[in-house]
């Protein structure tokens, strides 16, 4: 179940590739690029990524260069799990949830990713 409001973004679209366009600036083609990425404490290795469909992948998986919504930081090591590196990620006393995909018009969350970096919907 979602909670009532995100920690980082609630955007509104029908699905994750409407609530974060993946055009180039010329509008000609599409960029795909991770919406998140979790990386180890020097920048250097991308731990998981959330792909522009939001699909969540530990280990990473064909990290795209650069992000829709962020890069954030970890000191765990690979090995971690998903809900680790999440908690140790984002500072989130609430448990809310990282990110929502909001209805248009009716105001349900079609999509979210959870504090554990559990993605429901799409």
């Amino acid at each position: 179940m979602s909670t009532a409001t995100s920690l980082i973004q609630s955007q509104p679209g029908a699905n994750v590739s409407g609530a974060w366009p993946q055009v180039t600036s010329n509008g000609v083609a599409s960029q795909n690029l991770d919406l998140i990425q979790i990386v180890d404490n020097n920048g250097r290795a991308v731990l998981l990524n959330v792909d522009h469909l939001g699909a969540v992948h530990n280990p990473a998986s064909s990290p795209t260069n650069g992000t829709r919504i962020g890069v954030f930081v970890s000191r765990l090591s690979s090995s971690a799990t998903t809900a680790q590196l999440f908690a140790d990620a984002f500072s989130n006393p609430s448990q809310l949830d990282i990110l929502q995909v909001i209805v248009p018009n009716s105001g349900s969350v079609h999509y979210s990713l959870n504090y554990q970096g559990v993605a429901s919907g799409s």
